[in-house]
């Protein structure tokens, strides 16, 4: 039997009442930021290959390696397993990094590679935000030789397209009713473009910028990022003692969103595309569980975690192979204290049966229904039901 549309709604408000969408009062918004530009059908792109590694020999640009495989960032099945994996860990969202609406290399896929998964974050009750990149007008003009002005166009015309569809959307992110947006810059629009774009967006948005970029005119606040530079290992003390910094500021009025994050191991310079960033140690999940429980106690509205899956730097929450389902159950223990971290199973055993279930046609046509039931319920945020329906598929 499927579960009505009116009934999930009531069970939702009986079962899980923090993950409705609406953050727990006591705590900020936790939002997980998320790169969906991965590809697995075409080539399998950029992100896996950074155009010196085979993932046909099984090869990886990264350090760390999903515990799904390569995998395409548009694949229902994907989008679903991700999102059920937030929900159930407690996390209130994503913030999506993206790149505008095309123009140039991926950016057309990564666009729509967003809207699936705006939609699959809406269908469980879970918030969006976009940390937009200015940096491809950069790319818009060195490599595609448009002018500075056309390129400036080009991100104005994403801007202004998102201003008016996402920002106004019910499930989008706002802090005091004003919609947030993450710019992850300025890096090429210089102060001026800045304020003339921003001024042309409707929804009036409460916009974040890099710590040292967050100065410039239209840009209301900072939110924090892994503080990595010139190579170098970043010690405990250090990148502690930059974020206890940057969160003091709030006591003198500053806007600030905290962040969490599990280390940092780029493969940039083994993937010959120019020097490493800087190193991080996870420390055994040290790292993460420190800067998360920072982040919760800095008094941010909002905290985010960086990153689910940039695998490129090495910044993966999400389940690997190396750590498995390690850093959500520390996100679920610091979110759900007290609850059973095992539920964060259930995603996984949907994500393994729906291939067999789909291939066996009529003949079970009830497990493929069941799943169905079981993705309703963790949307829902009930985890005992759904475990219950999964319970009952016939292996």
């Amino acid at each position: 039997m499927r579960i009505t549309g009116l009934l999930l709604a009531l069970l939702a408000a009986m079962t899980l009442p923090a993950q409705t969408g609406k953050p727990a009062a006591a705590r900020p918004l936790v939002l997980a930021h998320v790169m969906p530009w991965f590809e697995a059908k075409n080539g399998w792109g950029w992100h896996w290959t950074m155009d010196k590694f085979d993932p046909f020999k099984g090869q990886l640009a990264a350090h760390v390696h999903p515990w799904n495989g390569a995998y395409d960032s548009s694949d229902a099945r994907v989008i679903e397993y991700q999102v059920l994996l937030m929900k159930v860990a407690g996390i209130d969202g994503a913030i999506i990094d993206w790149n505008g609406l095309g123009g140039f290399d991926d950016y057309a896929s990564i666009h729509r590679n967003t809207l699936l998964l705006i939609a699959e974050l809406k269908k469980a009750g879970l918030r969006f935000a976009i940390c937009a990149e200015d940096n491809p007008g950069q790319r818009l003009v060195k490599q595609s030789g448009l002018t500075r002005p056309l390129a400036v166009e080009h991100l104005r015309t994403s801007l202004h397209w998102l201003d008016q569809h996402w920002l106004t959307d019910p499930a989008y992110v706002k802090i005091g009713g004003q919609p947030v947006l993450f710019i992850f810059g300025p890096q090429f629009l210089n102060e001026t473009e800045w304020v003339a774009i921003r001024g042309g967006m409707k929804a009036n948005p409460l916009t974040f910028a890099l710590p040292h970029l967050s100065g410039m005119k239209g840009i209301d606040g900072a939110f924090a990022w892994i503080p990595v530079s010139e190579g170098k290992a970043v010690s405990k003390e250090s990148y502690l003692g930059a974020l206890a910094g940057l969160y003091a500021t709030q006591a003198h009025g500053a806007k600030v969103v905290a962040v969490a994050f599990p280390g940092y191991h780029d493969i940039y310079a083994q993937a010959g595309q120019g020097k490493s960033y800087g190193f991080i140690d996870p420390q055994g999940g040290v790292t993460f569980t420190t800067t998360l429980d920072q982040a919760m106690k800095s008094g941010a509205p909002i905290v985010q975690l960086a990153t689910w899956n940039d695998y490129g730097e090495g910044t993966v929450i999400e389940p690997t192979q190396e750590a498995g389902f390690q850093y959500l159950e520390q996100v679920m223990r610091q979110l759900r204290p007290g609850q059973d971290t095992s539920p964060l199973s259930l995603p996984r055993i949907i994500y393994e049966n729906r291939p067999w279930v789909l291939a066996a046609g009529p003949s079970r046509a009830h497990d493929a229904e069941l799943l169905d039931q079981a993705v309703q319920w963790l949307q829902v945020g009930n985890l005992t039901e759904a475990k219950a329906v999964l319970g009952k598929i016939k292996k």
